[in-house]
């Protein structure tokens, strides 16, 4: 299989020379799917998918052209690298647009095992009994395990070769809760692992929500209007911080210059409680990408203690912008804080556990508005049971600044580390 990934690549980038490019890169894959699907508590889908496929970007007097396509044979090859060449050709010059410098050759081993097809039933099938004993109430609307195994090589026109093999199991978890006439609105979880080695209602997030499913039955709404605290599980924080991310450093809001942390380097943007790193290494982070732009990923610090330090830029973003290049743009690390969620719960006078946020992306200056789904009522340090769908509204910027408190517990879901956060001064809407 090795093989053949090289042959696809080294042919894709000779055609490309012969045929005019400037410069190129190729990414060729190949994979194998394992999937075991169970819709409405019965098994309804087994299968094993086989992938492959290359992606081609090739520049041509600082135009870019990309195709890509899910065969990797000479003949489709040679189509994917007219098809690529012709897009150039139509697009504008940018200056930008570059092949990253040489690396030379790299191989990355990071869990290439065999998937276990008896196993995962076995897995499924113990969840389900589990469920059913312990939350007789809970109903498992779709239930799906994966496994996935792939080789992946990157290789460019500047000596470039970069081989890795991966796998991983994949567990999806849809669900409501029901008594009677009266039935929950649906939740879900997930994550991934290098091994089916504990049970699935082990992993702690699902095992919550699933039983967080059943006090829904019993939901009220929040009576009237307050200013109080958020306590956002893992999931929520991550969603509310990928805002930030996205309108604040991401390379898309420093080009356009409308990112109000634009010239903010070096100062104080969030509470100093708050690190905020990209690690792809991390060793609860499974088959983080070994690359980035063409160079070898590092870990990148953006918040270090509150003080905004770097931007997350692509090698595109900061050519633009003259910025430094980020060693890695994905994979989110938040550092844990001081406290257990039992104390960051007891620490909160009047506010909602909020497990899932749905509304718009925040505005350039920071607001948000939007629902509060899934979600707990907070009163004198304790949970006083579920409410209806809730409005919560404020501003992530200020969020940011107004931390009551960060989690020791952390969510290793296998793609990011994320702690629970506690904010002040989040506006709650009941009825």
């Amino acid at each position: 299989m090795n093989n053949e990934l090289y042959d696809a690549a080294g042919y894709a980038l000779k055609k490309l020379k012969e045929k005019g490019s400037d410069g190129s890169e190729v990414r060729v894959s190949r994979g194998q799917m394992d999937e075991l699907n169970l819709d409405a508590g019965k098994f309804s889908l087994m299968r094993t998918t086989f992938s492959s496929g290359i992606n081609i970007r090739a520049l041509s007097e600082s135009k870019k052209g990309v195709y890509g396509t899910n065969k990797i044979d000479r003949e489709t090859t040679e189509t994917a690298v007219d098809a690529a060449l012709a897009a150039a050709k139509s697009s504008e010059p940018d200056s930008a647009e570059v092949i990253s410098g040489g690396i030379g050759e790299h191989n990355f081993d990071l869990s290439p095992d065999d998937s276990n097809p008896d196993l995962i039933y076995d897995r499924m099938t113990e969840f389900m009994e589990q469920v059913k004993q312990e939350y007789p109430k809970t109903e498992i609307m779709q239930f799906i395990v994966r496994h996935n195994k792939w080789d992946t090589l990157y290789s460019n026109s500047n000596d470039t070769r970069v081989f890795t093999k991966g796998s991983q199991y994949s567990v999806s978890v849809s669900f409501s809760a029901r008594n009677g006439e009266r039935t929950t609105s649906f939740n879900g979880s997930g994550y991934s692992a290098k091994e089916l080695d504990k049970p699935i209602l082990f992993y702690p997030d699902l095992k919550r929500l699933i039983a967080g499913s059943v006090m829904e039955l019993d939901a009220k709404p929040v009576e009237g209007k307050f200013t109080g605290t958020l306590l956002c599980s893992p999931d929520s924080f991550a969603d509310f911080f990928g805002s930030v991310i996205g309108n604040c450093i991401s390379g898309g809001a420093i080009i356009s210059g409308t990112s109000p942390w634009k010239d903010k380097i070096g100062e104080i943007v969030t509470d100093k409680r708050i690190n905020l790193s990209f690690d792809p290494l991390n060793e609860h982070v499974l088959n983080g990408s070994r690359l980035q732009d063409g160079y070898l990923a590092y870990k990148q610090d953006i918040i270090r203690e509150g003080r905004l330090v770097a931007f997350s830029l692509g090698e595109y973003a900061a050519l633009k912008t003259g910025l430094p290049r980020a060693g890695a743009t994905g994979n989110m690390i938040i550092s844990p804080g001081n406290l257990s969620v039992d104390e960051l719960t007891a620490g909160i006078e009047r506010g909602i556990l909020i497990n899932r946020f749905s509304g718009g992306a925040m505005a350039p200056n920071g607001d948000f508005s939007g629902v509060a789904k899934n979600s707990f009522l907070i009163e004198n340090g304790k949970i006083a049971g579920a409410v209806t769908e809730t409005m919560v509204s404020g501003n992530m910027l200020e969020m940011l600044l107004n931390v009551a408190g960060i989690s020791s517990e952390l969510d290793c879901g296998g793609s990011a580390v994320i702690p629970w956060a506690a904010f002040n001064g989040v506006v709650i809407s009941g009825k």
